[in-house]
């Protein structure tokens, strides 16, 4: 059976399960979830983390002061398609094998947060950039069997879908709410893509203000290309290089619109019914050629790195009323914990097969301890391995660097050879979380690419990337 089919009876089944299992459940309204994912953002935009002067995030950093800010929370890739398979799911992607960009679709085997909390009566919507759809294929190779769109949103749970990262998308309703007549269709909206993503956000959630509903918003925000958005491009500062103004811009309009979301909950009277999440879906590129004006300060690295520069990224959490305000959580959390927690909240049994945690109760006090003692990664040629300060990344079969990601050399300095007890514990520990994944096996040959990420941010065999050497001096992480 190919792995991108859902077995017939599989899912009914489950779902059967699980709503006769959250049958007699309170009567108390379950909380909405929303995941809003930004794209390509750097730990460094994002004003609350007090890192550059110059980023302008007033409603996120609201959003901070309400909630809970993690110092520490990772996703599961550096780069879109496994970092976003990852979310979605609540699994390692590498368990059903889209371990990077080039191996997509999302196994329609594979349960979405959307599909599970239907079993809940939940409503589920999605907005923006998907990305999990099969690769463009060749000209000439046969169309997708199960037809254009069965690797899309409205196919894996969701109910209203406006499904594009740029100003053309796939749409069950127009902007204003109405169902459009044989939808799918196709949409265009000629603004700048966050004000018509953020149109379409506000539009799902006055139309099931009613209901429990889950909202994906993956807004393509700093991601090139990169657009001068007015009135936002004219309020940054006009001495900084073109990149990072134009990134400053397109992340005060995704900013502003979740300003907009936030105040339609309060609105509605939704405002402590809703847990919100914000989780960039990995770090900026820096390379040249490749800048989107977006910076991960302190942290060393890029998208593309398995170092924390690549995949430790702005994440909060806020549910008015729930979670503590003004809190700055520091233990590791990862973007797979939404799902789970997801899961928890709206009353339907765990299920072993996610890899994330339920949140709430440890940043309420009702748990102690920490949400993971470990996180794991696999892309291209590197692997790597968190627990507590410690970090042990592989690239390739030879070259091994163990950090302390907590000291201030940070993931500059390798003490590989100052503590081979350490680092030998981790690669087992490493080594037999991989052995659980759909294809086992850790890095056997080395990318040229990752190579000559690590020369620059690591070994320093080579020069920093330019637009490295345009940012402020450095500052300890957070």
């Amino acid at each position: 059976m190919s792995r991108f089919l859902r077995p017939a009876l599989l899912v009914p089944l489950t779902l059967a399960l699980a709503i006769a299992a959250s049958v007699g459940a309170a009567t108390a309204r379950k909380p909405n979830i929303i995941l809003i994912y930004s794209d390509d953002h750097g730990f460094a935009d994002l004003g609350a983390q007090g890192v550059d002067r110059d980023i302008r995030t007033p409603h996120l950093d609201a959003m901070a002061r309400d909630g809970v800010r993690f110092t520490r929370g990772y996703v599961t890739a550096p780069q879109c398609v496994p970092s976003r398979s990852g979310v979605i799911t609540g699994r390692y992607q590498q368990r059903f094998g889209v371990d990077d960009n080039t191996k997509g679709p999302l196994p329609l085997a594979e349960l979405t947060i959307a599909e599970r909390l239907k079993a809940a009566g939940y409503v589920s919507g999605q907005v923006g950039k998907w990305h999990l759809e099969p690769p463009p294929r060749a000209a000439g190779t046969a169309p997708v069997a199960a037809g254009e769109h069965a690797f899309l949103p409205l196919a894996q749970g969701f109910d209203d879908y406006y499904t594009g990262p740029m100003n053309t998308f796939i749409a069950s309703h127009d902007l204003k709410g109405n169902r459009l007549p044989n939808a799918p269709q196709r949409l265009t909206d000629a603004r700048f893509r966050c004000v018509w993503q953020t149109d379409a956000a506000v539009s799902f959630i006055e139309r099931h203000a009613a209901d429990p509903f889950f909202l994906y918003l993956a807004y393509f925000t700093p991601h090139v290309p990169l657009q001068s958005p007015e009135p936002w491009f004219a309020q940054t500062p006009a001495h900084l290089p073109l990149e990072r103004r134009q990134a400053l811009a397109m992340m005060a309009a995704m900013d502003e619109g979740i300003g907009r979301v936030r105040a339609t909950l309060k609105a509605r009277g939704l405002e402590k019914d809703t847990l919100v999440f914000f989780i960039g879906d990995n770090g900026a590129p820096l390379k040249e050629g490749a800048w989107n004006g977006s910076l991960n300060l302190p942290l060393t690295g890029e998208k593309g790195m398995l170092t924390d520069g690549g995949v430790r990224v702005p994440f909060v959490a806020a549910w008015p009323g729930t979670l503590p305000a003004g809190r700055v959580y520091e233990p590791m959390v990862s973007s797979l914990d939404v799902a789970a927690t997801a899961v928890a909240l709206a009353g339907l049994p765990a299920d072993p097969a996610l890899d994330g945690v339920h949140l709430v109760p440890y940043l309420t006090g009702e748990k102690s301890g920490v949400p993971h003692d470990a996180l794991f990664w696999r892309w291209r040629s590197q692997a790597a391995i968190a627990e507590a300060n410690w970090k042990l990344v592989l690239l390739g079969p030879q070259q091994r660097y163990l950090f302390d990601t907590q000291a201030l050399a940070g993931e500059t300095r390798n003490l590989i050879a100052e503590k081979p007890e350490i680092a030998a514990r981790l690669y087992e520990r490493l080594k037999a979380w991989d052995a659980t994944l759909l294809t086992p096996g850790l890095p056997t040959e080395t990318h040229p690419q990752d190579q000559v990420f690590f020369s620059a941010h690591v070994d320093k065999t080579a020069s920093a990337p330019t637009p490295a050497r345009k940012n402020p001096k450095k500052k300890k992480a957070p």
